[in-house]
């Protein structure tokens, strides 16, 4: 929780510093207390539903979605050290699944209709992009039979494919940059947070930083190995995070529509087809 408060506030110094101007700096010492003064304020702010519908979609799905990423966190620190991580990468795929139902839900079931468009938009997203995801993470588990984590196994040219699609797919799945329409909402249909108060939108975005800085981890996990030093897996880590602040800053925001068709088209027919050349390669 603490590292998730955090990097919204790396997120917010790389944006400052590189548009020329300072992020925030006046809470204590170069703005340190910023991330708790700012989820204080938020956690004031809460909304109080008079119904049952209205405490399940404001208070029990984001609490259940930031529930899972703990879970995630609590899992792949179990298998730290440990080479077979075929089993975590099932885990990653199915329960990274519920989050993104769990942004759905909570935007879906609040009763306003740009609430309603913007949860569906955002589930068609998440749902766009997960077969990358999940596909990359099966080949990376099936070229190490299950006992190998890293992309070693797989040899320089064909690891490089898979984290280059891999990041891809984190990025598009944690929306970020130049996919970021759930925060791009607000321009269009003011998204799926138009409803919810402050613990709520707090709790909503707790789960996509948690989400990206899960993935970062994963990454740096799949890159080094379960077995390396926690020193590279950990500066792999915060590189990844600095890189998705980087995305933000750098680059437009794409077009829905050819999102969707390179996730649907373009991305799986690549994933395929790569996939295929290389395990028709592995078994000759």
């Amino acid at each position: 929780m603490v590292m998730l408060g955090y990097f919204t506030l790396l997120e917010r110094k790389v944006l400052g510093y590189g548009q020329y101007r300072k992020g925030p700096n006046k809470a204590i010492l170069w703005g340190l207390l910023q991330p708790m003064l700012d989820g204080f304020k938020l956690f004031m702010k809460g909304f109080w539903g008079e119904y049952v519908s209205g405490l399940m979609n404001l208070w029990v799905f984001p609490s259940a979605g930031l529930f899972v990423i703990m879970f995630l966190w609590f899992v792949v620190s179990g298998y730290w050290g440990v080479l077979g991580m075929g089993l975590l990468l099932i885990y990653i795929i199915l329960l990274s699944s519920v989050v993104g139902v769990m942004f759905f839900v909570s935007g879906y079931l609040t009763g306003g209709k740009y609430s309603m468009i913007g949860s569906l938009r955002s589930l068609a997203q998440a749902i766009s992009f997960e077969g990358i995801l999940a596909f990359s993470l099966i080949s990376v588990m099936v070229v190490g039979c299950g006992s190998v984590s890293d992309l070693s196994v797989m040899g320089l040219g064909w690891g490089l494919v898979v984290m280059v699609f891999l990041v891809v797919s984190v990025v598009m799945e944690s929306n970020r940059t130049p996919v970021d329409f759930v925060e791009g909402e607000s321009e269009l249909v003011s998204g799926l947070a138009t409803e919810v108060g402050g613990l709520s939108f707090s709790l909503l975005f707790l789960m996509e930083y948690g989400l990206m800085s899960f993935y970062s981890f994963v990454l740096a996990l799949i890159f080094w190995g379960s077995g390396s030093q926690i020193l590279w897996v950990m500066v792999f880590m915060l590189l990844f995070m600095s890189v998705l602040c980087f995305l933000r800053l750098s680059l437009p925001r794409s077009r829905y529509d050819l999102n969707m068709t390179w996730g649907w088209k373009v991305s799986l027919v690549s994933v395929f087809l790569v996939y295929g050349v290389f395990y028709v390669g592995l078994v000759l």
